[in-house]
C-alpha cells in the first residue's frame, strides 16, 4: 500500500466524522422558544364599530373583541393561539383561536391578560397585557355661570367659575383632569373644580370646561354665553 495514502486515511475518517456531526448540528431543530419566522404578534382589541387597536382600553357597557396578529400577515394561518386569565401563577385556559369575545361587566377571570402562541415546529412565545376597562368621565350642565349670565366688574375684577364632574371609576383610582376654556383659550386646572379668572372685557364672552380621565377619555359641554358689565366705565 502507498505510505502516503496510509498517511491522510485516519484524517480522511477523522474529517468525515466531524462533518458528519456538523451537519447533523445544523439540521438539528432550535429549542422550540421563538416563533420562527414570524416577526411579532400583536395584541388588539376592538368594540361596538370601532376597529381594532392596539390600545387596550374599553368601557364597561358593550361586549368586546380581542385579536391576535402575526406579521408577516401570511403566517397567521400556520399559528396556534391561546388565551388565558393568569393570576398568581395559575392559568386559566379561556379560549383557542386568533380572537375572543367576551363581556367587561363579567368577572374578571372571563377576561383574558395572557396569550400563547405556538407554530406547526413547537416553538412558541407568550405575551402577557393589561385590559383597561374604563367608564367615560361626565361634566354637569350646572355650571357657575350660567348660560346668558351677566358679570359685573371690570377687568382687573376676579369672576368666579365652577363646575361639577364625576366617573363611575373614581373609586378605583382614576382621577379626572380640567380644561377651562374662555373664549377659545384654554387653561389647564388640574384637578381643581372652581377657578377666578380676571383680564376680561366688557361685552360678549363664551367658556366651556373639558374634563379628561388618566386614560384619555374626556367629556365636555357646548359653549357656554356671558357678558361682562364694566362697572368702572359705567361711572
Amino acid at each position: 500500500m502507498n505510505l502516503f495514502n496510509r498517511s491522510i486515511l485516519p484524517f480522511l475518517m477523522t474529517a468525515a466524522f466531524f462533518g458528519m456531526f456538523l451537519v447533523g448540528c445544523l439540521d438539528a431543530p432550535d429549542y422550540p422558544h421563538a416563533l420562527q419566522p414570524v416577526e411579532s404578534i400583536s395584541v388588539k382589541v376592538k368594540q361596538g364599530g370601532s376597529s381594532y387597536s392596539t390600545l387596550l382600553k374599553i368601557h364597561p357597557s358593550d361586549s368586546a373583541t380581542i385579536k391576535a396578529e402575526a406579521v408577516p400577515k401570511n403566517y397567521q394561518n400556520d399559528l396556534s393561539f391561546e388565551w388565558f386569565y393568569s393570576n398568581d401563577k395559575k392559568d386559566s385556559l379561556l379560549a383557542r383561536g386568533d380572537h375572543y369575545s367576551f363581556h367587561p361587566n363579567a368577572s374578571d377571570e372571563s377576561i383574558p391578560n395572557k396569550l400563547t402562541v405556538t407554530d406547526k415546529e413547537g416553538n412558541s412565545q407568550t405575551q402577557e397585557f393589561s385590559i383597561a376597562i374604563n367608564s367615560i368621565p361626565v361634566i354637569s350642565d350646572s355650571t357657575i355661570p350660567s348660560n346668558g349670565d351677566t358679570l359685573y366688574g371690570s377687568k382687573e375684577s376676579a369672576f368666579f367659575f365652577a363646575w361639577y364632574s364625576f366617573d363611575m371609576d373614581m373609586a378605583n383610582g382614576d382621577t379626572l383632569f380640567h380644561t377651562l376654556d374662555i373664549d377659545g383659550t384654554e387653561y389647564d386646572v388640574g384637578t381643581l373644580l372652581e377657578v377666578k379668572q380676571s383680564g376680561l372685557k366688557e361685552g360678549k364672552h363664551k367658556f366651556r370646561i373639558i374634563v379628561r380621565d388618566i386614560y384619555g377619555d374626556a367629556d365636555t359641554l357646548p359653549y357656554k354665553k356671558f357678558y361682562v358689565v364694566d362697572t368702572l366705565e359705567a361711572k
